[in-house]
Order: structure tokens, then C-alpha cells, then sequence
């Protein structure tokens, strides 16, 4: 399955002023939203995937699969679909 394909876990729009950073899992995957910025977040799809837990911190939200250990995160924004690296800055694929 390609990443294009992947089912949205998730919908998130920065309606704030500043950045909002979301870490996915403990991993170093960071998605950095401008604001303005709105995403689908994408996993490859596992029985382990769901249900995912999001949690508040200090500069966004952290999100979590369930069980699985390193899901496959991708990011669509603007019609581009992009793999969640460490850090991932989306004002670089406007």
C-alpha cells in the first residue's frame, strides 16, 4: 500500500499564532505546523495502530498508536503526501 493511501487518524488545523509541534510517538518524528497550517495525519493501517491516544504538552500534542511500536506516519498537507521526519517544518512545502 502506498502512503497516498493510507487512512487519516487524524485532522488538525493550528488556529493559533504560534507554532504547534506534533510529536508522534517517543520516536523523533515531529510535525511543525505554522499557523494557519492544517493536516491529515496518515499510518499505514495495522491491527495495532488503533485507537490512538493525544495528549496536550508544552508545545503541541504528542500522539500515540496503540500498540504498534513504529507506525508508518505520513503527513497530507496542500495535496502533498510526506513522510513524518524529525523535524518536518510544512512552511518548507508551501
Amino acid at each position: 500500500m502506498e502512503p497516498s493511501e493510507y487512512p487519516t487518524v487524524l485532522s488538525l488545523k493550528n488556529d493559533t499564532f504560534s507554532e504547534l509541534h506534533l510529536h508522534l510517538e517517543m520516536i523523533p518524528e515531529e510535525v511543525i505546523l505554522s499557523a494557519g497550517h492544517a493536516v491529515d495525519l496518515l499510518a499505514k493501517p495495522t491491527d495495532d495502530l488503533l485507537p490512538l491516544t493525544v495528549d496536550y504538552i508544552a508545545d503541541g500534542l504528542l500522539v500515540c498508536a496503540c500498540r504498534e511500536f513504529d507506525p508508518d506516519w505520513h503527513v497530507r498537507f496542500m495535496g502533498k503526501v510526506i513522510k513524518a521526519a524529525s523535524p518536518t517544518r510544512l512552511k518548507e512545502y508551501e
